[in-house]
């Protein structure tokens, strides 16, 4: 698994979010998705064994171990809209 996030994306985040540095964003699998029944969620929350983590302007992007079933076949690159109404979610299957 590969986990990207833009700093545009990381800073719309941070604004929408009331992040602050050190602050963590998870990632996690959740039923009913297009991604084979299955699709994503974020949570605002500090991590306790990342599978993947990257930190982006000072904020903790991550994907726990209990969550590898859903991500370990998957890239995710998040980027900000053209607009910068919101975040790009890109979810490439290996």
């Amino acid at each position: 698994m590969e986990l990207t996030v833009s700093k545009d994306a990381a800073q719309w985040y941070i604004r929408e979010m009331d992040l602050v540095a050190g602050d963590s964003i998870k990632f996690f699998g959740k039923v009913y998705g297009p991604h084979g029944g299955f699709s994503f969620a974020i949570a605002k929350q500090e991590p306790t064994n990342p599978f993947e983590l990257v930190t982006v302007e000072g904020i903790n992007f991550y994907v726990e171990q209990f969550d590898e079933w859903f991500f370990a076949d998957k890239d995710l690159h998040i980027t900000l809209r053209e607009d910068g109404s919101e975040p790009n979610y890109e979810v490439i299957v290996k």
